[in-house]
């Protein structure tokens, strides 16, 4: 579903100047204005169109105090992750690792300019699956432990590894695909990487992904994370093909999204960006999208109407009844360790709640599932 923006904060993210004018002139309702951009993850953006404007002391003093306070919070925590993804990739990259990192404060820098624009809450990288181990060495001797939900399940049925870093609790997720469940291997990563180029990304030398692979990945984390998306991502999208659609080979883009197996989505994920934001995408492109059939796996996942849905494809994709027995155990009855960090628990006797809570949630998600699939 494409979220419907306040006229100020769509002419902001616009870039129309005179309409943003005459909207701020139109005595808007500014506690509205901000509440909307706070809720889509917008406020920094906002804040930085209308000082570019030269409108923001039109703003009336308790909204502009707001969106001041917001831009301070988000630049705070943004430097914390910019500096820990400078000392991961320069980890990753003295341990002989090839790694790239995904949206992010790289995404800010690359889209925006400016990390501090763009919120984010930890920090990605893409990797190889057999750097695992060097990765993980690289990461544990700055600090970071692996969170698993059950000892190897993350390499066994998942796309990422998630480790913490206790002192300031920033997670590091590095992903060894593209893609995510139920298609995690769908997208070949060698012809990924062969597309990617140098740059400089916090401040480091590194690997960025190409744009062709970062679209995917973005319309692919839309996906992955609907129907709870803020209205940022789907600018996302907007800004990197606006910025770079020149250099985007549009076949290229098509036949990774192909391969992801999940092409239409991937066509309805880029239709909102037009909708929201004119996003000038091919119609050719959306069309031939459009075409690809889609499995069965692959339509449970399109919708809104079952969350917990791309486990519940994970489940049914994998090969044999023991695989999909430590799956779902796994899933309902995950470790200690993630349930804290999953649900932010205090005391180890919120652990059995939590833990009836979880099973109750994905059991009854995973019923509503089977009935959307079989019919």
């Amino acid at each position: 579903m494409t979220p419907t923006l306040h006229p100020v904060l769509l002419a902001a993210l616009r870039d129309e100047p005179d309409h943003l004018d005459a909207r701020v002139r139109d005595d808007a309702d500014w506690d509205a204005v901000v509440a909307g951009a706070e809720a889509e993850a917008l406020t920094p953006l906002l804040r930085r169109r209308l000082r570019r404007a030269g409108l923001l002391e039109r703003v009336p003093t308790p909204a502009r105090a707001r969106l001041e306070r917001q831009a301070l919070a988000h630049a705070a925590r943004t430097l914390l992750l910019v500096r820990m993804l400078a000392a991961v990739l320069t980890a990753l990259t003295r341990a002989g690792v090839r790694a790239a990192p995904l949206r992010g404060p790289a995404l800010g820098e690359r889209l925006y300019e400016d990390a501090a624009v763009r919120p984010c809450g930890d920090v990605d990288v893409l990797v190889d699956r057999a750097a695992l181990p060097r990765v993980e060495r690289a990461l544990g001797s700055l600090g970071w432990h692996e969170v698993d939900r059950r000892a190897g399940f993350a390499r066994e049925f998942s796309y990422a590894l998630e480790m913490v870093e206790d002192r300031h609790g920033v997670v590091v997720e590095p992903h060894f695909t593209l893609g995510y469940p139920p298609f995690v291997d769908a997208v070949d990563l060698e012809r990924v990487w062969s597309r990617a180029r140098r740059a400089r990304v916090a401040g480091v030398q590194t690997l960025a992904l190409g744009p062709e692979a970062t679209l995917l990945n973005l319309c692919l984390h839309v996906l992955h994370k609907a129907p709870a998306v803020p209205a940022l991502w789907i600018y996302d999208l907007d800004r990197l093909v606006r910025r770079e659609g020149a250099a985007l080979d549009w076949p290229e883009f098509v036949a990774l999204a192909g391969a992801s197996r999940l092409a239409p989505l991937v066509a309805s994920t880029l239709r909102r960006a037009t909708a929201l934001f004119e996003s000038p995408v091919p119609g050719e492109v959306l069309a031939e999208l459009e075409r690809a059939t889609m499995s069965p796996l692959a339509r449970l996942l399109s919708g809104s109407g079952v969350d917990g849905k791309e486990s519940l494809a994970a489940l049914l994709a994998l090969p044999g009844l023991r695989a999909r027995l430590r799956y779902a155990t796994a899933l309902l009855f995950p470790s200690p360790g993630f349930m804290t960090l999953e649900y932010g628990l205090t005391r180890r006797r919120q652990l059995g709640a939590a833990y009836v809570r979880r099973a109750g949630y994905f059991t009854w998600q995973g019923l509503k599932g089977m009935v959307r699939l079989c019919y």
